[in-house]
C-alpha cells in the first residue's frame, strides 16, 4: 500500500473563514446600519411635513411637525347638586364665659355634616363662630350650636336651600405633535452569536482481488487395420503361398490450461462538512439624548384652547 499523503492541517487551512465567519458579521453590522436609517427616515416621513424648496432661490425650507387635532368638552366649572337646608350663618347673640381658643364646636339638630371654628377672645367669651362646612338638612329653629369648656353660649343660626347648578364645559381644541404618540423604533443589536462546524474525514482504502482459472481436457484414440490372403491352385501343390498384413494405432491427447489474475486498487476519500449557524438578538434601544430632547419640546408645544364661536 503506498503511503498516504493526507494532511489534516491542510485541509484546515483551506477553509475560508474570513468569509465564513466575517461574513454573518458584516451582515450584523450593515443591518445594524441600516436600522438607524429606517429610524431617520420614519422620523422624516411621519412626523414632518416633507421639505420645501423655492424655486426662486433653490433654498430649502426644512419640514415642520406634523400635528394630531382632536376636540373635546372641558369642564371649566363642576356639577353644584342642590342642597337643602345648609347653614349659612352662626350669629354669637351671648358669648358666655369659662371657654378657650380652639374648643371644640359640636353643631347638633336633623342635618349632617356642618361643622365650624369659634374665636374666643381674652376673657374667656366667644365673640365669633365660623362655618367651615354648611352640611345640609339642618332647620334653622331646632339646629342648637355648643362649645366645650364654658357655658352661656347663646347663637342664631341662618339656613338656606340651593338649587342643583349644571357643570359648565368649553368645546377644546388639542393639538399633539405625532411624534409624541409613537412608538419610534431605535433596534439595536444586543447580541450575535456566530456558530462554525467543520467536519473533515479521510478515508483511505486499498482493493486486492485474485484470480485464479484452469482448464484441462483428456482423450484417447485407438485403431486397428490388417489383411490376409491365401492363393491355391486346382492342382494340389505342395506348397502353398499364403499373406498376411496386420496395422494398430493407438494416441492420447491431454490438455491443461491455468491463468492466474491480480488486480489491486487503492487510494484515499476526503469528505467535507461545514455548517455555519448565526443567531441575532435586538431590542428597542434607548432614545438618544437628542431625540428626547426634541421630544420634551414636541410635548412642550401640546396646547389646549377653547373653539372660537
Amino acid at each position: 500500500m503506498a503511503t498516504s499523503n493526507y494532511n489534516p492541517g491542510q485541509e484546515l487551512s483551506s477553509i475560508d473563514f474570513q468569509s465564513m465567519i466575517g461574513g454573518p458579521l458584516g451582515a450584523i453590522v450593515s443591518a445594524q446600519a441600516q436600522a438607524a436609517l429606517s429610524t431617520v427616515d420614519f422620523i422624516k416621513s411621519v412626523g414632518f411635513t416633507p421639505d420645501s424648496e423655492d424655486e426662486t432661490t433653490g433654498e430649502v425650507s426644512p419640514g415642520t411637525p406634523v400635528y394630531v387635532n382632536f376636540k373635546y368638552p372641558k369642564m371649566v366649572e363642576p356639577y353644584q347638586p342642590a342642597i337643602r337646608g345648609k347653614i349659612t350663618a352662626i350669629d354669637v347673640t351671648n358669648g358666655g364665659t369659662g371657654y378657650s381658643q380652639g374648643a371644640t364646636v359640636t353643631i347638633s339638630g336633623s342635618g349632617t355634616g356642618a361643622t365650624g371654628v369659634a374665636t374666643v377672645d381674652q376673657y374667656g367669651v366667644i365673640s365669633s363662630i365660623t362655618v367651615t362646612d354648611g352640611g345640609s338638612g339642618y332647620d334653622a329653629e331646632s339646629t342648637t350650636v355648643s362649645v366645650a369648656g364654658g357655658n352661656g353660649l347663646e347663637t342664631t343660626i341662618t339656613t338656606e336651600d340651593t338649587e342643583a347648578v349644571p357643570a359648565v364645559f368649553n368645546e377644546m381644541q388639542l393639538e399633539v405633535p405625532i411624534l409624541t404618540m409613537l412608538p419610534i423604533p431605535f433596534i439595536r443589536v444586543e447580541e450575535g452569536e456566530i456558530d462554525f462546524h467543520a467536519k473533515i474525514t479521510s478515508m483511505e482504502y486499498s482493493r486486492v482481488g485474485s484470480t485464479f482459472k484452469t482448464s484441462r481436457s483428456f482423450g484417447y484414440n485407438s485403431t486397428h487395420s490388417g489383411s490376409s490372403s491365401v492363393h491355391t491352385g486346382a492342382l494340389f501343390s505342395l506348397f502353398a503361398k499364403a499373406g498376411a498384413r496386420a496395422r494398430y494405432n493407438s494416441s492420447v491427447n491431454l490438455k491443461v490450461n491455468a491463468s492466474y489474475q491480480r488486480t489491486t486498487r487503492q487510494g484515499s476519500k476526503v469528505d467535507k462538512t461545514y455548517q455555519l449557524g448565526v443567531k441575532v438578538k435586538v431590542s428597542q434601544d434607548e432614545i438618544p439624548a437628542g431625540m428626547e430632547k426634541l421630544l420634551g419640546i414636541l410635548e412642550d408645544a401640546i396646547v389646549a384652547q377653547p373653539i372660537a364661536e
